[in-house]
């Protein structure tokens, strides 16, 4: 955000979100509007449930105010900038009456209606998205994988500490915290000190945003740092923390998220905009009024009308928010306060899609399978209609972690399908799986609508980590020991990169390596030079701590440069 930005797998129970339609409604009372929006500001609940699952969700769903501050400019300001379309999420923050948040990144923004709000009020509610949410700015940008939420490392996130979730937005929501052995504030504070280990804008991890617990670490987190320093500036109890939300288009339409939008808001007491990662100018004085305005125009040229709130931090918390009538740009009462209301259910063309892991011969080892049943509709609608086929099932269950992170090859899953119906009409279950290559329509049919993908030669016969006395640096250091195949061993020098990948897939995640690397590159380099002068050696020892230098001085150094 700131530049300074086989076995059964039972599947979640999501419900498809109700297509929604701009029509008249009676219309909310700005002054209601506001109560509701300063109580829920001042409320300090820490226990969300889903109404009608009772399915526990983070503090969001029915407690705080979730904004987005944002400049003014020729593009709506629900829509995606081109950082966030890097990102695939949307930077947000989240304050309430516990948090000493008063300084916000841009002088004007708006609030998106609690889920809680929203069903209450008979309005669309805003179910899955949120991924995680940083104790501070996280410094947000493509290097974090995972929709802003992963390590600041361009590195896929580790899985394997996240907790089972029941609730809707279970397949999204995300944190490195659980994978950094961190679940606590104190963890949390021992870990990211800030100074000499770098700012903790990029360092620290993230919070699940569907886990209770994880929030009110983070709110404990952000209390706790009552002031910083001039080298870590966003790192401290004033300043806001990053609510991060997943991107309903790869494209800047940020239309979908209109619908939710509570009322609009400009800070009383600052024109200043932060710079933020992706900024192509510096910087400049905004006058948040005038951008509230100008939001509240726009929302209303599009079917929906909605209040401007002042926000003023130096009032007591009970006043946070205020309504003034001359600061709108529209008459809400001959606007009529347009609100989105449900409408009719998309068709339903998917009648279950089920994860079942189970042995698949091609690759020789289990592999993730949907087994998917079409209604009656869909069966009817298949050949003339594929594409709102694959939309349903992919909203259904594209953010399952079985698709997004197993499908490597880009369109595999709607290649199966469309290969199913072209030469399986009959079928009445399509069983579909992600790790399958994408390949010519010729070449799936003719393995079954099944290819396999082929098999990349391993190079890594183990890879382990030892603890040993390292002379040079006088303690005890992690190694990885690494053994090669005899086809790792044979490479030429410079296909030295796939050796590194292998490696990496093995082991990269580790913290061994993830948490001593202090020096980027450097287990890179170790490798390229034992391949090219120490092939023949038996294991090859790779050390994280050892710095990244020139290939002449790495060599130099026996491939063990000593840390200076």
């Amino acid at each position: 955000m700131l530049a300074v930005r086989a076995s059964f797998f039972l599947a979640l129970t999501l419900t498809l979100p109700l297509a929604c339609s701009a029509q008249a409604a009676q219309p909310l009372d700005p002054l209601d509007t506001l109560n509701r929006i300063n109580r829920n500001y001042n409320t300090l609940k820490d226990a969300c449930r889903e109404p009608d699952t009772g399915a526990a969700r983070g503090h969001y769903y029915c407690s705080g105010v979730t904004l987005r501050m944002v400049n003014d400019g020729p593009f709506n300001p629900w829509d995606y900038s081109p950082y966030a379309i890097k990102i695939g999420a949307t930077s947000y923050s989240w304050i309430r009456k516990d948090l000493s948040t008063k300084i916000l990144i841009h002088p004007a923004g708006f609030i998106l209606r609690t889920p809680t709000d929203a069903a209450a009020l008979g309005l669309p509610v805003k179910e899955q998205g949120w991924t995680c949410i940083y104790a501070f700015d996280g410094g947000t940008g493509p290097e974090r994988k995972w929709y802003g939420c992963g390590f600041f490392d361009s590195r896929e996130p580790p899985r394997a500490a996240q907790a089972v979730m029941t609730n809707r937005n279970a397949a999204l929501a995300y944190g490195t915290c659980a994978e950094a052995g961190v679940s606590t504030a104190e963890q949390w504070t021992q870990k990211y000190t800030g100074l000499l280990k770098g700012p903790i804008q990029y360092s620290q991890c993230s919070w699940n945003a569907e886990k209770p617990s994880d929030w009110n670490a983070m709110i404990r987190v952000h209390e706790s740092r009552t002031n910083t320093t001039n080298k870590d500036p966003f790192a401290y109890s004033a300043q806001v923390n990053e609510f991060m939300l997943k991107n309903a288009s790869a494209s800047n339409d940020g239309s979908e998220n209109m619908k939710y939008i509570d009322a609009f808001i400009y800070n009383v007491n600052s024109t200043h905009n932060f710079a933020t990662r992706g900024d192509q100018a510096p910087p400049k004085p905004e006058d948040g009024l005038t951008s509230a305005r100008n939001f509240q125009k726009k929302l209303q040229a599009r079917g929906y009308s909605v209040p401007i709130l002042r926000l003023d931090f130096t009032k007591p918390p009970e006043q946070r928010f205020s309504y003034v009538t001359a600061d709108q740009a529209i008459d809400l009462a001959s606007a009529g306060g347009a609100q989105p209301v449900p409408g009719q259910p998309a068709p339903r063309y998917i009648a279950s899609a089920t994860w079942i892991e189970r042995h698949d011969p091609g690759t020789g080892k289990n592999e993730w399978t949907l087994n998917v049943t079409p209604t009656a509709q869909g069966k009817a609608i298949q050949a003339s209609d594929q594409d709102a086929l694959y939309q349903e099932l992919f909203a259904l269950r594209g953010a399952d972690r079985q698709w997004r992170d197993h499908e490597k090859s880009s369109g595999s899953m709607r290649q199966q399908l469309s290969c199913l119906v072209q030469n399986y009409p009959g079928k009445t279950e399509w069983n579909l799986e992600p790790f399958r290559p994408t390949v010519t329509p010729q070449e799936a049919a003719k393995a079954g609508c099944n290819p396999v993908p082929a098999r990349a030669p391993q190079y890594i016969a183990s890879a382990d980590w030892v603890k040993r006395y390292d002379p040079g640096t006088r303690q005890e250091e992690w190694t990885l020991s690494v053994v090669p195949t005899a086809a790792g061993r044979a490479l030429p020098n410079e296909q030295a990169g796939a050796l590194y990948e292998q490696l990496f897939a093995l082991r990269g995640a580790d913290g061994n390596w993830r948490d001593n690397e202090k020096s980027a590159g450097s287990m890179r380099q170790q490798l390229n030079c034992v391949l090219a002068n120490y092939r023949g050696k038996t294991p090859w020892n790779l050390e994280p701590f050892r710095p990244a230098l020139s290939d002449s001085e790495t060599r130099a150094a026996g491939c063990n440069p000593v840390p200076r």
